[in-house]
């Protein structure tokens, strides 16, 4: 054998075994592959085949030239606050909405003949981009394709393609183009997802002077909640004035204002509304202003647990309001107080029954039992009515 022939043998070797690595190979493509088919069936019932898929990076520029008068454009939220997009030709949105609706894809139908989009329509089609994103992100064996895939969920519907370009802000970009068959070769339709980089990780130096280290960035809530911007207008008045004298406002020209101090600025916020007050002036050079905290009974008396009382110095707030250290209020004298300040005498030394020569002498028993009998005679027991001096009385 000559030395051609086994050079060529051995390309042809090499070549199967790297076919046979590609082939088993999770690339994002295949990804997409099997996850579009096997949700489409679980979410709705649709046979859906890739016919391909092909990518591209782009920059924000070219962003326009793939979004079509006649393509369903949705928004995609993602981490980091990045904005994708996904877009769906006529032909894909058609399919999707046929199948959830009727149950199948009759196919056939002219783009001129489509109907403008509504949000219903774009409301339809978010779940399977959603879950195909979600399920097809663990899939690749590329770190990058992973995260290019990863954490997007469905954000607002587009209706026209400058709000896709306007919010599209991001460097650069990956246009993937997959293209599905749809109910056995009823319908063709092509899916393009606008996907922004990930963002690289931030090199960090090491601090024994060493080699960088790529470390992603940490976020907690702190930091997230001292990022944020709130725009509060400072207003030092209000004024009333007619509508022509507005109008005929002119550069030069004074208002009285009628301030005495910059201690009643008011703090407004972007919807008009005022939420405290404070006094203006500045520090170091700059504008600053002073708010004012609104003191209330809360801070102004702490509540503590009875066991933490023992060492702090606190007033004591199981009192009612109005209520002084001794548990009288306002005005209120004590009464123990009192007693002990009076000259109380001795109970002993206290008649209690007074004289009891001046009672009278107690009636003779048997005659007070006489007068008893002679007051009853007039009832009669047997419950019926008896006269007496022209009355009528019920005996009991």
């Amino acid at each position: 054998m000559s030395a051609e022939q086994t050079t060529s043998l051995m390309q042809r070797k090499a070549r199967s075994a790297r076919d046979a690595q590609v082939a088993r190979t999770m690339s994002l493509g295949r990804a997409l592959r099997l996850t579009a088919g096997k949700q489409a069936e679980l979410l709705m019932g649709l046979a859906l085949n890739t016919l391909g898929v092909t990518r591209k990076k782009i920059d924000a520029t070219s962003v326009s030239s793939l979004l079509g008068d006649r393509s369903l454009m949705l928004l995609l939220d993602g981490p980091d606050n990045q904005v994708g997009a996904a877009v769906l030709d006529a032909a894909m949105v058609q399919g999707l909405l046929q199948q959830q609706i009727m149950g199948k894809i009759k196919g056939g139908g002219q783009e001129g003949d489509m109907r403008p989009y509504t949000a219903t329509d774009a409301a339809l089609c978010a779940p399977f981009i959603e879950t195909l994103l979600a399920q097809a992100c663990v899939l690749p064996e590329e770190e990058a394709d992973r995260k290019l895939l990863k954490g997007y969920r469905f954000g607002v519907w587009a209706k026209e393609p400058r709000q896709v370009e306007l919010v599209m802000d991001a460097p650069g970009f990956e246009a993937v183009e997959v293209t599905f068959d749809m109910a056995a070769g009823t319908s063709t339709g092509k899916l393009t997802l606008i996907l922004p980089y990930p963002e690289r990780a931030i090199p960090k130096a090491d601090p024994e002077g060493g080699a960088t280290q790529a470390t992603a960035p940490s976020a907690n809530l702190s930091g997230t909640v001292l990022g944020l911007h709130a725009e509060l207008t400072i207003a030092l008045t209000r004024l009333r004035l007619p509508l022509q004298n507005v109008t005929s406002l002119k550069a030069g020209d004074l208002l009285d204002l009628n301030l005495s101090s910059m201690a009643q600025a008011l703090i407004v916020d972007g919807n008009g509304r005022v939420i405290s007050r404070g006094t203006l002036g500045q520090i170091d050079g700059m504008r600053a202003v002073q708010v004012e905290q609104d003191k209330t009974k809360h801070h102004s008396q702490p509540r503590r647990r009875a066991t933490d009382r023992a060492e702090l110095d606190l007033p004591d707030v199981t009192r009612s309001p109005g209520e002084n250290e001794a548990g009288l209020y306002a005005g209120e004298v004590d009464f123990m107080d009192v007693m002990g300040q009076a000259e109380v005498p001795s109970l002993s030394d206290i008649d209690v029954f007074g004289n009891l020569d001046d009672l009278p002498d107690l009636p003779d028993m048997d005659e007070a039992a006489h007068a008893a009998d002679a007051k009853m005679a007039d009832y009669d027991p047997s419950g019926e009515y008896a006269e007496d001096d022209d009355r009528r009385t019920q005996a009991v």
